[in-house]
């Protein structure tokens, strides 16, 4: 484990020179979601690395937002936002490091292991049938409460930022905070306990669960399992691949592109259930193909053509 970053100065220090792990001090401009009426403002850590080929990324928050791009180039940029003092301390005890290809951003072990065992509780009480103990409502109503609980009794939020090459996979982890996805990446897995998911061009193999909060896609070329305990899941434009969808309370829309053949299993407890796409001579006439599952207890489920 490396030595946590220093503390912020009061003026930031000279940026250091390309690929050094030196953490620095940035003040960008101040807005709204970096601070409150009650907490100060304090500059975000940064710390830069390079690798001219894809790596392998692990981010593990305990409790804020987490955000992860790709760009052009052999650049890679983590940057750790604290909001008030508690953020800082948390900062400060975070581990960043990049060895072997590899990408590590870990929230101190003893809390991480705690939240990681609590988003294990959630994610078994959103999986298996109904003679697995109560109903899936029941059993992820419980895993939640304990997840939630969990997370509320943690010091500190903090916001992090990954930027790495193109090409790149990825696993998120996060307590409670929501998570953003963009650019060119090969694998993706994204899980938050509480916290909205958005994914700008899903990878061809992506999975991604929240306990509460909406999922949105806004772009799907490959093979992705989406899940929600209570939220919308969106997918705005599915050209191939195969999609898994589950929502416990929750619409869900798929908006399938034009010439992709498309094979629809729908299911819901209490909701309407509607296809409206044009008919096709199967799938070989198609230029893609398309297979939808998609479950929702407690919501309606859709299925339209994209627009354009």
């Amino acid at each position: 484990m490396s030595p946590p970053p220093p503390r912020p100065r009061a003026t930031a220090p000279a940026a250091p020179a390309a690929g050094s792990s030196e953490p620095r001090q940035t003040p960008p401009a101040r807005t709204e979601s970096a601070m409150s009426s009650t907490d100060e403002y304090i500059a975000p850590t940064i710390h830069t690395f390079s690798s001219s080929t894809p790596i392998h990324v692990s981010v593990q928050n305990l409790r804020g937002d987490i955000s992860l791009r790709t760009e052009p180039g052999d650049q890679i940029r983590v940057e750790l936002a604290p909001r008030g003092q508690a953020g800082q301390e948390l900062v400060e005890r975070m581990e960043v490091r990049f060895e072997g290809g590899r990408l590590t951003v870990n929230a101190p072990a003893e809390e991480a292991q705690h939240v990681g065992g609590r988003l294990g509780d959630l994610l078994r009480g959103m999986g298996g049938g109904e003679g697995s103990g109560g109903s899936w409502t029941d059993r992820f109503a419980s895993s939640m409460r304990s997840t939630w609980r969990s997370v509320e009794g943690l010091a500190g939020t903090l916001a992090v930022t990954v930027v790495v090459p193109e090409g790149s996979r990825a696993v998120l982890h996060d307590g409670a905070g929501d998570l953003r996805v963009s650019g060119e990446l090969a694998r993706v897995e994204a899980r938050t306990g509480a916290g909205d998911v958005r994914v700008s061009s899903a990878p061809a193999d992506l999975s991604v669960t929240t306990g509460s909060g909406d999922i949105t896609i806004e772009e799907l070329r490959g093979d992705a399992r989406l899940t929600s305990g209570v939220g919308d899941v969106t997918v705005s434009r599915a050209l191939e691949g195969a999609l898994r969808i589950r929502s416990g309370t929750g619409d869900v829309t798929v908006r399938v592109a034009e010439g992709t053949a498309t094979k629809v299993d729908l299911a819901t407890g209490r909701g309407d259930r509607d296809v409206r796409l044009s008919p096709t001579s199967g799938a070989g006439a198609a230029e893609r193909v398309l297979e939808i599952h998609a479950r929702s207890g407690v919501g309606d489920v859709r299925v339209l053509r994209a627009e354009g």
